[in-house]
């Protein structure tokens, strides 16, 4: 897994981290305030993970979710999975997105997006 960038985080890189799961800023965040949640297994979707594993990673998404809504001045927040490439060293991960209100967000394809205007 020497590729994966979510396998090889620092701990000061992590915005929030639990035993099972670790929240960072991505690489190129679509808004101010996108969130990326991984378990720290590296598995290349979410249905990989056990059902404790996924309960942790949703519950630092709603945890995310939850403090965005708090500080930032937004009117949706959008989630959506991503699993890895087939054939890839990706990891699964899903994006919590604010969108504020007037910000047209144009949010992009191959990602599941399974909630929005939360």
């Amino acid at each position: 897994m020497s590729l994966c960038s979510y396998c090889h985080l620092s701990p000061d890189d992590a915005w929030a981290r639990t035993e099972r799961a670790i929240a960072v800023p991505p690489a190129e965040p679509l808004t101010s305030g996108h969130v990326v949640v991984a378990s720290k297994r590296h598995v290349p979707s979410f249905y990989d993970l056990d059902v404790q594993e996924q309960r942790a990673v949703w519950d630092l998404v709603q945890a995310i979710r939850d403090e965005i809504l708090r500080a930032l001045s937004v009117d949706t927040v959008h989630i959506g999975f991503a699993d890895a490439e087939p054939g890839g060293n990706g990891h699964a991960v899903v994006h919590v997105v604010p969108n504020a209100s007037g910000e047209n967000l144009d949010l992009p394809g191959g990602i599941e997006w399974v909630a929005q205007g939360l």
